[in-house]
């Protein structure tokens, strides 16, 4: 009897203190409202890509990407009073995202101070398992799911697992575990290759194999790492994908023998000026591999940290690069349809369009280029036109570019390394007034470009095989006017169609 009443007064005090810390006040009924909002105000805070609910996501690296049992699992990194966590989020169509109340952070007695980037996996027994760098154990780490919804967690007492580590990446071959450390970033010198470590079990010291890369390839700078690695099969190829902190998201095509990695191409998705940082991918049910990256704000409105659209990767047909496309999903968005009738743009001139205008939209075009060389699309046009940013199509020289200088009133600052602590010189940093991307234009082929707006967000798919972000600031009311233009010759433009695009996010 005398036990019975003891649990009763143990489960009576639990649940007061339950009570007590579901306890919602006046007070905090009027700051949640004040930060709804100061949301939904914000000139600058995008509607329909994901981001952070609040605060600041300093990096905002997403982690741990996996589909299981029909559902899209996404973590990305914050900062909490106790460390860096991993926050949690679940979707069913890429777009629209609930908030979990877990998250994945230090807990008491845990050798780690916070948890860093890495990635999920489904092992060998079916736990989804996280691997991630401990900060202050210069090692790696891993975290194993105790249900079905990935809301629990547990973790090894062998951990870190993998030391020396740094960012990494894990996953299962046949009988046995692979994780890739990656090479942690200087700001002098050249840095260290990533590491491959292997073992039979996920939740034991892994044994140090060697260099996960054969050799790296020309045009990467002796001062790049390979940090936030991204490791996976793509027809009968592997894929790298991965950021140096100085240059951003890029990545490397070759060929696994399950003891190295022989890259044989490389490939960049950030350039100078650029903002697509710390990329990673899943496998959906579909067989689609889906990647989303951090897109570096320059300026903070009231939250900071902005995921880019999700984007299916697959590979060329000469198995050297990747293609990049939107997802189907973005079409559920789309509303209140606008079009323009096939037009001349002439040599030298800008022409605005009638029908289509605004901040938040997609837009599709297919332009024949004609005899021009030098051609584009203008978004966030004020009507004086103080305000405008061209995106270029230079066949010339075989670009797409972005020109920030005319992108907003108050231009932030863009500079040459997305990270200048692993630059070769942290003081030197050089201004950039245009993000410039490689591409070319087969001969016959019209140039058919995607472009969707969200307010600060600006990404631009070129025929499927190129894609450009890039956060703009247009400050003017008026800035949503559209141009179509040709610099030297005149074009068609066969199609042109847009859609505004209704928010996921709730404010």
């Amino acid at each position: 009897m005398k036990m019975i009443q003891s649990l009763l007064c143990i489960m009576l005090i639990l649940s007061t203190s339950f009570l007590k810390a579901q306890e919602i006040t006046d007070e905090d009924i009027a700051s949640a409202r004040k930060i709804r909002r100061a949301e939904l105000n914000d000139p600058i805070r995008p509607t329909w890509h994901l981001t952070i609910a609040e605060g600041n996501g300093m990096p905002f690296d997403p982690n741990g990407a996996i589909y299981k049992d029909g559902v899209y699992h996404l973590w990305y990194l914050y900062q909490a009073e106790n460390g860096h966590h991993w926050q949690h989020l679940t979707s069913i169509d890429l777009l629209h995202w609930r908030w979990h109340a877990n998250d994945i952070k230090h807990n008491q007695g845990d050798p780690e101070e916070g948890i860093f980037s890495g990635n999920a996996f489904l092992a060998k027994d079916g736990k989804v398992v996280m691997a991630y760098h401990g900060l202050g154990t210069d090692g790696n780490c891993v975290t194993y799911s105790l249900d079905k919804d990935l809301e629990t967690w547990a973790k090894p007492i062998t951990n870190p697992i993998a030391k020396p580590g740094w960012d990494p990446h894990m996953w299962v071959e046949g009988d046995r575990y692979f994780q890739i450390s990656g090479g942690t970033p200087v700001s002098k010198g050249k840095p260290n290759p990533p590491i491959l470590y292997t073992g039979l079990r996920y939740d034991l010291p892994l044994e140090k194999k060697g260099e996960f890369m054969t050799h790296d390839l020309p045009g990467v700078d002796d001062f790049e790492d390979i940090s936030c690695p991204d490791f996976f099969k793509l027809g009968d190829k592997w894929v790298l994908l991965c950021i140096s902190h100085s240059r951003g998201a890029r990545y490397y095509i070759g060929t696994w023998d399950g003891k190295q990695f022989n890259p044989e191409t490389h490939h960049r998705m950030n350039w100078p000026g650029g903002t697509m940082f710390a990329p990673e991918t899943l496998l959906d049910d579909k067989g689609r591999r889906i990647m989303w990256a951090w897109v570096l704000d320059r300026k903070s409105g009231v939250s900071s940290g902005t995921m880019s659209m999700p984007r299916v990767l697959t590979l060329s047909a000469d198995k050297r690069s990747l293609n990049i496309e939107p997802p189907k999903e973005i079409e559920q968005l789309r509303y209140g349809a606008m079009e323009e009738q096939p037009f001349i743009v002439n040599a030298g001139e800008s022409t605005r369009l009638k029908s289509i205008e605004g901040k938040t939209i997609e837009m599709e075009f297919v332009i024949d280029p004609l005899q021009a060389k030098q051609f584009g699309i203008k978004v966030f046009c004020s009507k004086d036109g103080k305000e405008q940013t061209p995106i270029l199509i230079d066949l010339i020289h075989k670009k797409i570019k972005i020109d920030l200088k005319k992108s907003g009133l108050e231009i932030p600052e863009y500079n040459e390394f997305a990270m200048s602590f692993a630059s070769p010189d942290p003081d030197h940093n050089p201004k950039i007034e245009a993000q410039e991307a490689p591409f070319e234009l087969k001969k016959g082929e019209k140039a058919h470009v995607r472009v969707f707006l969200d307010k600060s967000t600006l990404e631009v798919f070129v025929n499927g095989r190129q894609c450009i972000t890039q956060m703009v600031y247009p400050t003017l009311a008026d800035a949503t006017n559209i141009e179509v233009f040709s610099n030297d010759s005149p074009i068609r433009v066969a199609f042109a169609k847009a859609w505004k695009l209704f928010p996921t996010m709730q404010w």
